[in-house]
Protein backbone atom coordinates (compact mmCIF):
# COMPACT_ATOMS: atom_id res chain seq x y z
CA UNK A 1 0.00 0.00 0.00
CA UNK A 2 1.76 3.14 -0.94
CA UNK A 3 -1.34 5.32 0.52
CA UNK A 4 -0.85 6.91 3.62
CA UNK A 5 -4.42 6.44 5.86
CA UNK A 6 -3.98 10.21 6.82
CA UNK A 7 -6.07 12.91 6.99
CA UNK A 8 -5.68 15.19 3.80
CA UNK A 9 -5.45 18.75 5.90
CA UNK A 10 -1.97 20.04 6.12
CA UNK A 11 -1.10 18.45 9.55
CA UNK A 12 2.58 20.55 9.70
CA UNK A 13 0.74 23.20 11.94
CA UNK A 14 1.42 26.17 14.32
CA UNK A 15 0.00 26.77 17.54
CA UNK A 16 -1.86 29.70 16.04
CA UNK A 17 -2.37 31.70 20.02
CA UNK A 18 1.08 31.94 19.78
CA UNK A 19 2.35 34.01 16.91
CA UNK A 20 -1.25 36.04 16.00
CA UNK A 21 -1.66 39.14 15.11
CA UNK A 22 -0.02 37.56 11.47
CA UNK A 23 1.52 40.28 9.45
CA UNK A 24 0.63 37.85 6.53
CA UNK A 25 -2.30 35.52 6.23
CA UNK A 26 -1.49 31.44 6.03
CA UNK A 27 -3.57 30.95 3.72
CA UNK A 28 -5.82 32.36 0.96
CA UNK A 29 -8.97 30.64 -0.66
CA UNK A 30 -9.72 32.25 -4.24
CA UNK A 31 -12.88 30.89 -5.29
CA UNK A 32 -12.61 30.37 -8.58
CA UNK A 33 -16.25 29.81 -9.60
CA UNK A 34 -19.13 28.72 -7.20
CA UNK A 35 -20.96 27.21 -9.49
CA UNK A 36 -20.90 23.22 -8.95
CA UNK A 37 -22.34 20.37 -11.25
CA UNK A 38 -23.17 18.23 -8.12
CA UNK A 39 -25.80 18.65 -5.89
CA UNK A 40 -24.26 16.70 -2.72
CA UNK A 41 -27.23 15.75 -0.45
CA UNK A 42 -25.42 17.36 2.61
CA UNK A 43 -24.08 20.79 0.75
CA UNK A 44 -26.22 23.87 0.15
CA UNK A 45 -26.23 23.53 -3.38
CA UNK A 46 -28.58 20.45 -2.70
CA UNK A 47 -30.96 23.37 -2.40
CA UNK A 48 -30.84 24.97 -5.21
CA UNK A 49 -30.05 28.42 -6.65
CA UNK A 50 -33.36 30.31 -5.71
CA UNK A 51 -33.21 28.72 -2.30
CA UNK A 52 -29.57 29.37 -2.08
CA UNK A 53 -30.40 33.26 -2.67
CA UNK A 54 -32.60 33.31 -0.49
CA UNK A 55 -30.60 31.59 2.78
CA UNK A 56 -27.06 32.56 2.17
CA UNK A 57 -27.48 35.85 -0.56
CA UNK A 58 -25.31 33.50 -2.56
CA UNK A 59 -25.30 34.19 -6.23
CA UNK A 60 -23.09 31.55 -8.11
CA UNK A 61 -20.08 33.15 -10.41
CA UNK A 62 -17.50 32.45 -12.41
CA UNK A 63 -13.77 34.54 -11.49
CA UNK A 64 -12.55 36.43 -14.39
CA UNK A 65 -8.68 36.09 -14.86
CA UNK A 66 -8.90 40.18 -14.71
CA UNK A 67 -9.74 39.83 -11.32
CA UNK A 68 -7.08 37.02 -10.89
CA UNK A 69 -4.81 39.00 -11.97
CA UNK A 70 -5.57 41.48 -9.56
CA UNK A 71 -5.13 39.57 -6.94
CA UNK A 72 -2.05 37.73 -7.12
CA UNK A 73 -0.77 41.32 -7.38
CA UNK A 74 -2.23 42.47 -3.95
CA UNK A 75 -0.70 39.20 -2.07
CA UNK A 76 2.65 40.28 -3.81
CA UNK A 77 2.31 43.24 -1.29
CA UNK A 78 2.23 41.24 1.74
CA UNK A 79 5.72 40.91 3.50
CA UNK A 80 5.70 37.31 3.91
CA UNK A 81 5.03 34.08 0.99
CA UNK A 82 1.36 32.33 2.10
CA UNK A 83 1.88 29.06 3.35
CA UNK A 84 -1.04 27.95 1.10
CA UNK A 85 -3.57 29.38 -2.08
CA UNK A 86 -6.31 26.99 -2.29
CA UNK A 87 -7.89 27.67 -5.71
CA UNK A 88 -11.38 25.93 -3.98
CA UNK A 89 -14.58 27.65 -2.96
CA UNK A 90 -18.42 27.09 -2.63
CA UNK A 91 -18.25 24.91 -6.19
CA UNK A 92 -16.51 23.03 -8.51
CA UNK A 93 -12.75 24.75 -9.43
CA UNK A 94 -12.49 22.47 -12.69
CA UNK A 95 -15.65 24.46 -14.08
CA UNK A 96 -13.51 27.27 -14.82
CA UNK A 97 -11.39 26.78 -17.85
CA UNK A 98 -8.72 29.43 -16.76
CA UNK A 99 -7.57 26.63 -13.75
CA UNK A 100 -4.50 25.57 -15.30
CA UNK A 101 -3.62 29.01 -16.46
CA UNK A 102 -4.02 30.32 -12.54
CA UNK A 103 -2.00 27.89 -11.30
CA UNK A 104 0.73 28.46 -13.27
CA UNK A 105 0.17 32.66 -12.31
CA UNK A 106 0.43 31.83 -8.94
CA UNK A 107 3.09 29.65 -8.82
CA UNK A 108 5.63 31.87 -11.62
CA UNK A 109 4.41 34.60 -8.71
CA UNK A 110 5.83 32.47 -6.08
CA UNK A 111 3.32 33.95 -3.77
CA UNK A 112 3.09 30.51 -1.65
CA UNK A 113 4.52 27.47 -0.25
CA UNK A 114 2.39 25.58 -1.96
CA UNK A 115 -0.71 26.35 -4.67
CA UNK A 116 -3.71 23.25 -4.36
CA UNK A 117 -7.39 22.79 -5.39
CA UNK A 118 -10.33 20.83 -3.95
CA UNK A 119 -11.97 18.94 -7.04
CA UNK A 120 -14.95 16.20 -7.10
CA UNK A 121 -12.47 15.56 -9.94
CA UNK A 122 -15.68 14.36 -12.28
CA UNK A 123 -14.29 16.86 -14.88
CA UNK A 124 -11.01 15.40 -15.06
CA UNK A 125 -9.35 14.35 -17.72
CA UNK A 126 -6.15 13.32 -19.14
CA UNK A 127 -5.47 16.01 -21.14
CA UNK A 128 -6.78 18.51 -17.82
CA UNK A 129 -4.45 16.42 -15.64
CA UNK A 130 -1.68 17.04 -17.95
CA UNK A 131 -2.29 20.59 -18.05
CA UNK A 132 -2.54 21.09 -13.80
CA UNK A 133 0.50 19.07 -13.23
CA UNK A 134 2.34 20.67 -15.83
CA UNK A 135 0.58 24.34 -14.11
CA UNK A 136 2.98 23.82 -11.16
CA UNK A 137 -0.05 22.45 -8.79
CA UNK A 138 1.55 20.91 -5.67
CA UNK A 139 -1.80 19.67 -4.08
CA UNK A 140 -4.78 18.11 -5.84
CA UNK A 141 -7.65 17.33 -2.89
CA UNK A 142 -10.19 15.14 -4.14
CA UNK A 143 -13.63 14.32 -2.91
CA UNK A 144 -15.49 11.66 -3.29
CA UNK A 145 -19.22 11.13 -2.92
CA UNK A 146 -19.87 7.23 -3.39
CA UNK A 147 -17.76 4.43 -4.24
CA UNK A 148 -20.44 3.23 -7.46
CA UNK A 149 -21.77 5.02 -10.42
CA UNK A 150 -25.20 4.12 -8.09
CA UNK A 151 -24.28 5.89 -5.09
CA UNK A 152 -23.23 9.62 -6.85
CA UNK A 153 -26.88 9.33 -8.44
CA UNK A 154 -27.84 8.84 -5.09
CA UNK A 155 -25.82 11.58 -3.34
CA UNK A 156 -25.46 14.22 -5.49
CA UNK A 157 -27.78 13.45 -8.31
CA UNK A 158 -24.89 12.93 -10.87
CA UNK A 159 -24.43 10.64 -13.48
CA UNK A 160 -20.96 9.30 -12.87
CA UNK A 161 -19.17 6.43 -14.97
CA UNK A 162 -17.21 5.43 -11.75
CA UNK A 163 -14.44 3.14 -13.54
CA UNK A 164 -13.29 6.29 -16.24
CA UNK A 165 -13.67 8.56 -12.82
CA UNK A 166 -11.01 6.29 -10.80
CA UNK A 167 -9.24 6.00 -14.42
CA UNK A 168 -8.83 8.98 -14.78
CA UNK A 169 -7.06 9.31 -10.95
CA UNK A 170 -5.15 6.51 -11.77
CA UNK A 171 -3.72 8.54 -14.67
CA UNK A 172 -3.16 11.55 -12.80
CA UNK A 173 -1.31 10.03 -9.93
CA UNK A 174 1.08 8.15 -12.18
CA UNK A 175 1.94 10.95 -13.80
CA UNK A 176 1.85 13.33 -11.00
CA UNK A 177 5.43 14.76 -11.11
CA UNK A 178 5.82 17.17 -7.90
CA UNK A 179 2.05 16.87 -7.09
CA UNK A 180 0.66 15.25 -3.75
CA UNK A 181 -3.18 13.23 -4.74
CA UNK A 182 -4.82 13.21 -1.60
CA UNK A 183 -8.32 11.84 -1.64
CA UNK A 184 -11.21 11.98 1.10
CA UNK A 185 -14.91 10.86 1.33
CA UNK A 186 -17.45 11.55 3.59
CA UNK A 187 -18.85 9.06 6.31
CA UNK A 188 -22.03 9.36 5.19
CA UNK A 189 -21.68 8.90 1.48
CA UNK A 190 -20.26 4.80 2.52
CA UNK A 191 -22.09 2.20 3.52
CA UNK A 192 -20.45 0.31 5.79
CA UNK A 193 -19.27 -2.76 4.34
CA UNK A 194 -17.79 0.29 1.94
CA UNK A 195 -15.15 1.64 3.67
CA UNK A 196 -12.79 -1.40 2.85
CA UNK A 197 -13.26 -0.79 -0.97
CA UNK A 198 -12.54 3.09 -0.93
CA UNK A 199 -8.98 2.18 0.99
CA UNK A 200 -8.42 -0.68 -1.80
CA UNK A 201 -9.38 1.46 -4.40
CA UNK A 202 -6.59 4.26 -3.53
CA UNK A 203 -4.67 2.08 -1.60
CA UNK A 204 -1.80 2.47 -4.93
CA UNK A 205 -3.24 5.40 -6.48
CA UNK A 206 -3.18 8.64 -4.00
CA UNK A 207 -0.89 9.23 -1.86
CA UNK A 208 -3.07 10.15 1.53
CA UNK A 209 -6.42 8.87 1.92
CA UNK A 210 -9.09 9.18 4.37
CA UNK A 211 -12.61 8.78 5.86
CA UNK A 212 -13.84 12.23 7.02
CA UNK A 213 -16.97 12.45 9.43
CA UNK A 214 -20.06 15.30 7.83
CA UNK A 215 -21.03 18.03 9.74
CA UNK A 216 -23.47 20.43 9.57
CA UNK A 217 -21.81 22.86 7.41
CA UNK A 218 -24.42 24.47 5.66
CA UNK A 219 -28.00 26.29 7.84
CA UNK A 220 -30.86 24.88 5.96
CA UNK A 221 -30.03 21.35 5.19
CA UNK A 222 -30.74 18.78 7.46
CA UNK A 223 -28.27 16.49 8.50
CA UNK A 224 -28.14 13.22 10.84
CA UNK A 225 -28.49 13.52 14.47
CA UNK A 226 -24.58 11.43 14.29
CA UNK A 227 -23.81 14.91 12.22
CA UNK A 228 -24.22 17.07 15.75
CA UNK A 229 -21.72 15.51 17.83
CA UNK A 230 -19.69 18.20 18.90
CA UNK A 231 -16.38 17.17 17.11
CA UNK A 232 -14.46 18.33 14.24
CA UNK A 233 -14.42 15.99 10.82
CA UNK A 234 -11.62 13.71 11.79
CA UNK A 235 -13.40 12.50 14.69
CA UNK A 236 -11.94 14.32 17.59
CA UNK A 237 -14.42 15.27 19.91
CA UNK A 238 -13.90 18.38 21.76
CA UNK A 239 -15.21 21.29 24.08
CA UNK A 240 -17.76 23.61 21.87
CA UNK A 241 -15.36 26.62 20.87
CA UNK A 242 -16.15 30.20 21.36
CA UNK A 243 -13.97 31.41 19.25
CA UNK A 244 -13.39 31.19 15.70
CA UNK A 245 -9.53 30.44 14.77
CA UNK A 246 -10.30 31.24 10.76
CA UNK A 247 -10.37 35.04 10.34
CA UNK A 248 -6.85 35.34 12.80
CA UNK A 249 -5.35 33.30 9.46
CA UNK A 250 -6.94 33.58 6.64
CA UNK A 251 -8.83 35.19 4.34
CA UNK A 252 -11.68 34.19 1.28
CA UNK A 253 -11.91 35.78 -2.07
CA UNK A 254 -15.21 35.05 -3.88
CA UNK A 255 -15.14 35.59 -8.22
CA UNK A 256 -16.85 38.94 -7.93
CA UNK A 257 -13.77 40.14 -5.79
CA UNK A 258 -15.53 40.33 -2.21
CA UNK A 259 -13.24 39.37 0.75
CA UNK A 260 -14.00 37.44 3.82
CA UNK A 261 -11.90 37.06 7.13
CA UNK A 262 -12.29 32.82 6.49
CA UNK A 263 -13.86 31.10 3.85
CA UNK A 264 -17.37 29.69 4.40
CA UNK A 265 -20.76 30.12 2.47
CA UNK A 266 -21.91 32.78 4.89
CA UNK A 267 -19.84 36.24 4.07
CA UNK A 268 -20.15 37.18 8.10
CA UNK A 269 -18.95 40.40 7.26
CA UNK A 270 -17.12 41.60 4.11
CA UNK A 271 -13.80 43.18 4.45
CA UNK A 272 -14.03 44.71 0.87
CA UNK A 273 -13.24 44.36 -2.48
CA UNK A 274 -10.09 43.36 -4.52
CA UNK A 275 -11.31 45.85 -7.20
CA UNK A 276 -11.43 48.99 -4.80
CA UNK A 277 -9.39 48.08 -1.95
CA UNK A 278 -5.92 46.16 -1.63
CA UNK A 279 -5.76 42.41 0.47
CA UNK A 280 -2.91 44.13 2.24
CA UNK A 281 -4.91 47.14 3.68
CA UNK A 282 -8.14 44.86 4.66
CA UNK A 283 -5.92 42.23 6.37
CA UNK A 284 -4.43 45.33 8.64
CA UNK A 285 -7.70 47.15 8.52
CA UNK A 286 -10.69 48.12 10.94
CA UNK A 287 -13.22 46.12 9.83
CA UNK A 288 -10.70 43.03 10.40
CA UNK A 289 -9.44 44.03 13.98
CA UNK A 290 -13.29 44.56 15.20
CA UNK A 291 -14.40 41.20 14.03
CA UNK A 292 -11.57 39.37 15.40
CA UNK A 293 -11.68 41.16 18.10
CA UNK A 294 -15.71 40.00 18.30
CA UNK A 295 -14.28 36.50 18.54
CA UNK A 296 -11.77 37.11 21.27
CA UNK A 297 -14.34 39.08 23.50
CA UNK A 298 -16.49 35.04 22.75
CA UNK A 299 -19.50 37.13 21.23
CA UNK A 300 -19.29 35.91 17.61
CA UNK A 301 -23.04 34.48 17.68
CA UNK A 302 -24.01 38.18 17.72
CA UNK A 303 -23.11 37.53 14.20
CA UNK A 304 -26.05 36.47 12.85
CA UNK A 305 -24.32 34.43 10.20
CA UNK A 306 -21.40 32.93 12.38
CA UNK A 307 -24.28 32.04 15.29
CA UNK A 308 -24.94 29.41 12.10
CA UNK A 309 -21.82 28.53 11.31
CA UNK A 310 -19.51 25.51 12.55
CA UNK A 311 -16.27 26.00 11.23
CA UNK A 312 -14.92 26.72 14.41
CA UNK A 313 -15.69 23.00 15.95
CA UNK A 314 -15.66 21.73 12.50
CA UNK A 315 -12.34 22.66 10.36
CA UNK A 316 -10.55 24.26 13.30
CA UNK A 317 -7.70 21.96 14.71
CA UNK A 318 -6.33 21.72 17.96
CA UNK A 319 -3.42 23.84 17.49
CA UNK A 320 -6.22 26.62 16.24
CA UNK A 321 -7.91 26.76 19.50
CA UNK A 322 -7.73 30.67 21.06
CA UNK A 323 -10.51 30.31 23.69
CA UNK A 324 -7.91 30.06 26.51
CA UNK A 325 -5.29 33.21 25.40
CA UNK A 326 -8.05 35.62 24.42
CA UNK A 327 -6.99 37.92 26.83
CA UNK A 328 -3.10 38.03 25.82
CA UNK A 329 -4.80 38.21 22.44
CA UNK A 330 -6.61 41.26 22.61
CA UNK A 331 -3.92 42.82 24.53
CA UNK A 332 -1.68 42.24 21.43
CA UNK A 333 -3.96 43.35 18.71
CA UNK A 334 -4.29 46.47 20.33
CA UNK A 335 -0.74 46.90 20.28
CA UNK A 336 -0.95 46.04 16.84
CA UNK A 337 -3.23 49.15 15.38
Amino acid sequence: MASEIKPICGLDRTKLSEVVPLKTPFTLFVFPTTFCNFKCNYCGHSLGFEKMKEKYNFQPETMSLETYKRIIEQVKEFPNKLKMLSLTGHGEPLINKNLPEMIKIAKEANIAERVEIITNASLLTEEIAKDLIDAGLDTIRISLQGVSSDKYKQVCDYNLDFEEFISNIKYFYENKKQCNVYVKIMDIALEKEEEKRFYNLFSDISDRMYIEQCRPVYDGVKYSDKALIVADRYGRVHEKREVCPLPFFMLGIFPNGDVEPCDTIYKPVILGNVQQDTLLSMWNGEKLKDFQTLQLKKKRCNNNRCSVCCAPDDVAHPEDNLDDETKKIISRLKCSY
